[in-house]
């Protein structure tokens, strides 16, 4: 049994005062920037190459939504004794945190640290093989293929596990040209750093699963040593599925956008799901409306059942042979997804 976790940590790179990444113009520990969560817009995936134009002009900003992304002393990391070779530290709050050592010749991962999506906080570390994720100079047109292995750290039902995990990481530069962002800001001379990652482990109790992250990362190389624009996605399906268990995007801007959405206007809903791993009832608790609906279906995309949650929250899940289900949950034109481990 295989599962795809996803190195969710952003990989982020570092831009000096040249069109090149290198280990000269790498952040240093302290430094940080403030950038602002705003909805989901187009990743431009297919504009690449030299002279292009990303324009994020029309971005809507979530109200009171920022992230301050910052580079560490790992020595200082809770974490540290996991990651004991490792000379930096890139984190964005409590979200995710990565670990890196570099030369004057490459950037090595040695793991990351992540919470959320379906084990909770879990520890990757890559003490086997460590991940290559740059080869400097790291310029327009430069492209890298790497893989890793280690073991996940995680929990389920508070029992700390253990798994062997392998991995596979690809990155480049892919484009050079002008980020429009609000405010009429327009940003020359940008260059986008792409990665696309995933882990795979033997988890325990889970099943085959694919987590996939696509992120990318804008540079202000005359100007600034971070990102002035990230755009990332994750999805999580079954292998050989085609229909999602979770997915996200996320976008963090460093110029505020004009107009908000306050999270209420988020198309989307926070629920939980509890117990999880479950083996003859779940509970979902949330902000439902009288009409909403949760649907629960198998890695395949198959509906297991429905339920209308003005008839009750507790739904019975005894008859379901063990593994990862969906529960989907529609209300008020809100859509919200989690996934469930059934013993």
């Amino acid at each position: 049994m295989k599962i795809t976790l996803l190195l969710t940590a952003l990989a982020i790179t570092f831009a000096g005062n040249s069109q090149s990444l290198t280990q000269a113009n790498e952040a240093a520990i302290g430094e940080n920037v403030t950038m602002y969560v705003c909805d989901s817009m187009d990743a431009y995936a297919a504009t690449q190459g030299t002279g292009v134009v990303w324009d994020y002009s029309t971005l809507v900003g979530i109200t009171g939504q920022t992230r301050i992304i910052g580079i560490h002393d790992p020595s200082t990391s809770i974490n540290a004794s996991s990651f004991p070779t490792s000379t930096f530290e890139i984190s964005a709050g409590t979200l995710f945190s990565s670990f890196y050592t570099s030369t004057a010749t490459e950037r090595m991962s040695q793991g990351f640290v992540f919470n959320g999506l379906l084990l909770g906080e879990v520890v990757a570390i890559f003490n086997v093989d460590e991940a290559k994720v740059m080869d400097y100079p790291f310029s327009n047109g430069s492209t890298l293929v790497d893989s890793f292995e280690g073991q996940l750290n995680y929990a389920l039902s508070g029992t700390p596990q253990t798994s062997a995990i392998t991995g596979n990481i690809h990155t480049s530069v892919d484009g050079q040209g002008t980020l429009i962002l609000p405010g009429s800001t327009s940003f020359t001379d940008v260059i986008r750093y792409k990665t696309i990652d995933s882990t795979y482990a033997n988890v325990f109790l889970v099943g085959d699963i694919v987590i996939i992250r696509n992120q990318y990362e804008y540079y202000d190389l005359a100007n600034t040593n971070l990102p002035v624009f990230t755009h990332t996605s994750l999805v999580a399906q079954g292998i050989g599925s085609t229909t999602p268990f979770s997915s996200q995007t996320r976008i963090l801007s460093s110029i505020e956008a004009d107009n908000f959405l306050t999270i209420n206007e988020v198309k989307t809903i926070e629920f939980d799901v509890y117990p999880n791993p479950a083996t003859n009832e779940i509970t979902l608790h949330g902000d439902f409306s009288s009409n909403a609906v949760a649907t629960i279906y198998d890695q395949s995309g198959r509906i297991i059942s429905s339920h209308i949650l003005s008839n009750g929250n507790n739904l019975n899940v005894s008859s379901l042979e063990a593994g990862i289900y969906i529960v989907h949950v529609q209300t008020a034109g809100f859509i919200a997804k989690k996934t469930v481990i059934i013993q």
